[in-house]
C-alpha cells in the first residue's frame, strides 16, 4: 500500500480548571498564520496533513454552524494540493456542553459531521474523533479536562460518547464518500506486570491493556473480553449499548492510527499503579494491534523535544519501515506537529504558556534540525513510492 509522510497542526482545545479553554490553534499562532504554515508544509515536501476542525467554534451555536475560518483554511489546503486528514473532534466540545460525558454531545456532533461532509466533498481522509480513549481518560478519569471527572463510571460514560461519535461520524461520511479513509487514532500503549511473579499484578496489566483497546474495539465493533464486558456494564455501559457498538461499529476503510510516545509503555502493580517500563518499541505493539483488527496501521502521531528529535525520528521511522518490510500494511508516519506546542509538558492541564520544542519548526516558523531530515524522508518516499530506512550521520544528529 502507499506509504504517506504526514505532519499535523496541533489543534487540541480542552477546557481546564477555572473554565479556561486552551486552544492550541490560538496558542501556536496557526489561527492567524494559516497560509504561512501551509506553505511550510509544501516546502517540506509533505503530502498529508492531520488538520483539526474547531468543533467547539463551528458548532458553538446549536442552531447554526460557523464555517468562515474553516472555509479559509480548507480552501488554502486545497489550493496547495495538500491532502487533509480532517480531524473533526480533538479534545474540545462547545461551551454549552459540560464534557465528553454530556448526553447532548452525540446529537450536536452528528449533524456537524454531515454538514462538513456536504460542504467539503473533496476531503477523503478523516479522523472522526481523535483519541477517544485519551479524551475520556483525561476528561473523566484523571480530572484534567472538560468535565474533570475522577471515576470509572465517568470515564466509561465519556468513552462511550466519544466512541459513538466516531461510529456515527464514520457512517455519515461513508454516505457521502464511500471511498473514505478513516485514520481513527488513539494511544499506542503497552502494559506489563510490575511484578511478574504476582498474579494480581499480571491481571492488573491485562485489565489496563484491555481498557487501552476500548476506543478501537467500540469504534470497529470488536467484542471485548467477557471480563471487560462485565466491567463496562458495572460502570454504566449496559448490554443494550454494548450490542449497539457490535452492530454499528465498522472497520470499513479503517487505518488504525497509533500515537506512540516515549512514555507509552508502563508497568502496572497489583493496585493498578503505573510506572515507566523498559521500552519494547513501536513495532511489537503495532504488530499486536494489527493482528487484533486486521487493518492497516499508521504511526499517526509522535514527537520528541528538539535535542532528541532526530534520534527519536530515526528509531520510530525505522520501526515503521521494518513493519512494512515484514509485510504488515503500514499506511504512513506522522511527525506531530508542524510547529512547537504549548503546555503539553503538563498535558495542557496547567496554563503556563510553556513552549515545548516538539515541532518541525518553532513558533517563529524557523526550522528545527529534525525538519531537514524529515523533508529528505518525505521527498525520497514520494519519489520511490516506498519508505526506506533512515541512517543519520553524526553531523545531522548533532545539528
Amino acid at each position: 500500500m502507499t506509504f504517506v509522510v504526514a505532519t499535523g497542526i496541533e489543534c487540541s482545545a480542552p477546557v481546564i480548571a477555572g473554565g479556561i479553554r486552551r486552544d492550541e490553534l490560538v496558542l501556536t499562532g496557526h489561527r492567524d498564520r494559516v497560509e504561512e504554515d501551509l506553505d511550510l508544509v509544501v516546502e517540506l515536501g509533505i503530502t498529508h496533513l492531520r488538520y483539526g476542525i474547531p468543533f467547539h467554534l463551528v458548532a458553538a451555536d446549536p442552531d447554526r454552524f460557523e464555517w468562515s475560518w474553516t472555509d479559509r483554511a480548507l480552501s488554502a489546503i486545497h489550493e496547495r494540493g495538500i491532502e487533509p486528514i480532517a480531524d473533526l473532534l480533538h479534545f474540545g466540545v462547545p461551551d454549552d456542553l459540560w464534557g465528553f460525558g454530556d448526553p447532548r454531545l452525540i446529537d450536536r456532533y452528528e449533524p456537524y459531521v454531515r454538514a462538513f461532509a456536504e460542504r467539503y466533498p473533496w476531503v477523503r481522509w478523516y479522523t472522526p474523533v481523535n483519541e477517544p480513549l485519551i479524551s475520556a481518560l483525561f476528561s473523566a478519569h484523571n480530572g484534567w479536562w472538560n468535565e474533570r471527572g475522577t471515576s470509572d463510571r465517568a470515564f466509561v460514560a465519556a468513552l462511550a460518547n466519544a466512541a459513538e461519535c466516531a461510529v456515527r461520524g464514520a457512517n455519515v461520511i461513508r454516505e457521502h464518500r464511500p471511498d473514505a479513509l478513516f485514520l481513527q487514532s488513539d494511544a499506542c500503549e503497552a502494559f506489563s506486570a510490575a511484578d511478574p511473579s504476582d498474579p494480581a499484578s499480571g491481571e492488573a496489566a491485562v485489565h489496563r491493556t484491555e481498557i487501552g483497546l476500548l476506543g478501537f474495539d467500540l469504534a470497529y465493533g470488536v467484542e471485548p473480553s467477557a471480563g471487560m464486558r462485565a466491567w463496562l456494564a458495572e460502570h454504566g455501559l449496559d448490554q443494550a449499548r454494548q450490542i449497539w457498538f457490535l452492530e454499528h461499529g465498522s472497520a470499513e476503510g479503517a487505518i488504525v492510527g497509533l500515537d506512540y510516545y516515549e512514555g507509552n509503555e508502563r508497568l502496572v502493580t497489583a493496585a493498578g499503579l503505573e510506572s515507566p517500563a523498559t521500552r519494547m518499541g513501536f513495532a511489537p505493539i503495532a504488530r499486536r494491534i494489527h493482528h487484533r483488527y486486521g487493518t492497516p496501521v499508521m504511526l499517526a502521531e509522535t514527537n520528541m523535544c528538539s535535542e532528541r528529535a532526530v534520534d527519536w525520528l530515526t528509531e520510530t521511522w525505522n520501526e515503521a519501515v521494518a513493519l512494512a518490510e515484514d509485510g504488515i500494511p503500514v499506511a504512513g508516519y506522522c511527525w506531530y506537529s508542524l510547529t512547537d506546542q504549548v503546555d503539553w509538558d503538563t498535558c495542557l492541564r496547567e496554563a503556563n504558556d510553556t513552549v515545548n520544542s516538539f515541532g518541525l519548526v518553532d513558533l517563529d516558523r524557523r526550522r528545527r534540525p529534525v525538519a531537514e531530515v524529515y523533508e529528505a524522508l518525505a521527498r525520497a518516499t514520494l519519489a520511490d513510492g516506498r519508505p526506506t530506512r533512515l541512517v543519520v550521520t553524526p553531523d545531522a544528529a548533532a545539528a
